[in-house]
């Protein structure tokens, strides 16, 4: 990186830090071992979970919660050898990290299976599954993916893909029902946990050179915006009732886009801008869709303020190192999947990335706290507050 980039990096620190001085840091907490129970996690967190009831975990979005659909589709990015999954049993599963993902914390927390991928699943699986599916994948948005990118990244499930499939599964879900009315109560105590749009606002938007057909990003994210409302009515009309909605983090600092662009600090401005604008329409949508569908809840996590809050005081929660991946690259320049069979860091909490696109176990255990009863990250209420309802 060059000096004006790390001048950069050091006064957006420096900013965020005044900015954010009044967030509440949380305690440092290493991240829990891999095979707990739900009362030691439960303990461990000081919660109390256990007269809540979360029947089932449903997960859409893109590789951030990418539980292993992508090693069933014809795509490059699989994560599907080492060092991936290192700290996950030793076993690379699809999941692009080096461990578990939030919602894998969130179903250990709640007393859940991790929620499978559902194309991993066989057909008699599928009718007998009532806890939970991921249909997340690797290189998904909100929109279908421009047909440019198709040779590069693969035909992915697209968060259209993602519905549809899930419409699939409903009429094998309501046979292990007893009655209608016995359904809808399970959908509606469901938990629906949404992550999209980062592929639109950044690898959409600088490889298929969407500037030419928005020259606004105003227009673009009002689009995006729009388009995401009408997923999400889609799937209220399939029975979700509880949602949770993550908006975008700041893009312009992963490990790939500060080791990408070495030539100034535009690149990295007009990302987090891209994400900014179309965060800030969010709560409009999320308000009009509770409003007009009834008995839905919508709560929205502030993904951006999460990444800000630890950019701005890393040390806070354990992190030396906020700009580079843990493992060695493909290219090794920071712009490439993990080298396949790499020895990775051997402190891996103390980094926000664990490859150059995606946070490490240590981020994803982090959302999960301040998912679960921080309402200065959540709007309008908590993630336990959500599921209490």
């Amino acid at each position: 990186m060059n000096s004006a980039s790390l001048s950069f990096l050091a006064l957006f620190l420096l900013s965020f830090g005044s900015i954010y001085a009044d967030s509440k840091p949380l305690p440092r907490l290493p991240v829990p071992p891999f095979y707990t129970t739900q009362a030691d996690i439960d303990r461990y967190l000081r919660l109390d979970t256990w007269s809540i009831n979360l029947p089932a975990l449903y997960v859409f979005g893109d590789s951030f919660v990418n539980a292993g659909n992508s090693l069933y589709l014809h795509i490059p990015s699989k994560a599907n050898y080492t060092p991936y999954g290192i700290d996950f049993r030793g076993v690379p599963t699809g999941r692009p990290t080096n461990g578990r993902l939030v919602v894998d914390f969130i179903a250990q927390v709640f007393g859940l299976p991790f929620p499978p991928p559902i194309l991993g699943l066989s057909e008699s699986q599928k009718k007998t599954i009532t806890t939970g599916l991921s249909f997340a994948c690797s290189s998904a948005g909100i929109l279908h993916m421009p047909p440019a990118l198709v040779p590069i990244l693969g035909n992915i499930l697209s968060l259209d893909d993602q519905i549809q499939l899930f419409k699939d599964t409903i009429p094998m879900l309501k046979g292990q029902f007893d009655s209608t009315e016995c359904f809808d109560s399970y959908m509606s105590k469901s938990l629906f946990f949404i992550h999209i749009g980062g592929n639109d606002l950044g690898v959409y938007w600088e490889l298929a050179n969407l500037q030419k057909k928005f020259p606004k990003v105003k227009k673009y994210t009002s689009l995006l915006s729009e388009q995401l409302y009408s997923r999400l009515k889609a799937m209220y009309q399939l029975g979700a009732r509880k949602f949770l909605v993550n908006n975008v983090f700041p893009l312009g600092y992963q490990p790939v886009n500060l080791h990408l662009k070495m030539n100034g600090t535009s690149f990295i401005e007009d990302m987090n801008q891209r994400a900014a604008s179309f965060n800030a329409r969010l709560p409009k949508v999320l308000r009009k869709l509770e409003k007009s569908l009834k008995g839905s809840t919508f709560v929205l996590f502030d993904m951006y303020k999460l990444f800000e809050d630890v950019l701005a005081q890393p040390a806070t929660y354990g992190f030396t190192n906020v700009k580079d991946s843990c493992c060695i690259d493909i290219s090794g320049n920071q712009t490439r999947p993990c080298r396949p069979n790499s020895v990775p860091c051997a402190d891996r909490a103390s980094h926000v990335f664990f490859d150059p696109f995606h946070p490490s176990e240590s981020i994803h255990f982090l959302w999960l706290r301040r998912l679960l009863k921080d309402n200065s990250f959540c709007s309008p209420i908590n993630l336990l507050q959500l599921i209490k309802s």
